[in-house]
């Protein structure tokens, strides 16, 4: 009888012990970016993150983000919101992520309407129709206009992702275009909001020493 009462205990709390196994069990690397942030991630852009000594460690970081509750927060807040944000080990509850796509509402242009190069620091690019994009050695930005007849005036909105391992610039602007997009769509904007294909897209000429 006390084997017997020592085995059911000794089984109770080994389950007891073990309630947190599987805690941990949402998809990791490759599964975890195919699946994440509303379908952004490409293959492309995903065998180039495979590069990275964190590939197998990316997640999808706890919490609810969207494209949907991005737009909610930055209509309702006046805030800047992940639509995106993507965890390896080493990422705090603080920081951005390993990986990552913010909107922040109301910004000005990410340069002079008037500039005419690129500098060492980031490569411009102009869209048109007022939109812009820039890249620099961790991100890349895209401002665009929102113009809405449920809004007295257009909303500027800038878009930027962040990578903490490197990626190429065509695998972070086509991501963040896709976002974009989905972000102008929930906003209703009834302006033309284009993105090219990042492959073709030229940046303003370096300036020269």
């Amino acid at each position: 009888m006390i084997r017997r009462i020592l085995l059911t205990l000794g089984a109770a709390l080994s389950v007891l012990a073990c309630a947190g196994c599987g805690g941990d069990a949402k998809p990791h690397g490759e599964a975890a970016l195919k699946g994440a942030c509303e379908g952004v991630f490409d293959t492309k852009m995903i065998a180039e993150s495979r590069k990275s000594d964190t590939f197998d460690d990316l997640h999808v970081a706890d919490g609810s983000r969207s494209s949907a509750s991005a737009v909610k927060i930055m209509l309702d807040e006046d805030h800047a919101a992940y639509a995106c944000l993507i965890d390896d080990k080493d990422s705090s509850k603080t920081d951005s992520g390993a990986l990552s796509i913010k909107f922040i509402p109301g910004l000005g242009p990410l340069f002079s309407l008037d500039e005419t190069q690129s500098y060492s620091g980031y490569k411009a690019y102009k869209l048109g129709n007022g939109m812009q994009a820039t890249i620099e050695s961790d991100s890349a930005s895209v401002y665009f206009q929102c113009e809405s007849k449920d809004r007295m005036r257009p909303l500027s909105v800038t878009g930027t992702i962040y990578s903490d391992f490197y990626i190429s610039f065509e695998a972070r602007f086509r991501p963040l275009f896709r976002s974009s997009l989905k972000v102008a769509k929930i906003l209703k904007c009834e302006n033309e909001i284009k993105f090219p294909d990042p492959a073709k897209m030229k940046y303003l000429p370096l300036k020269k020493n």
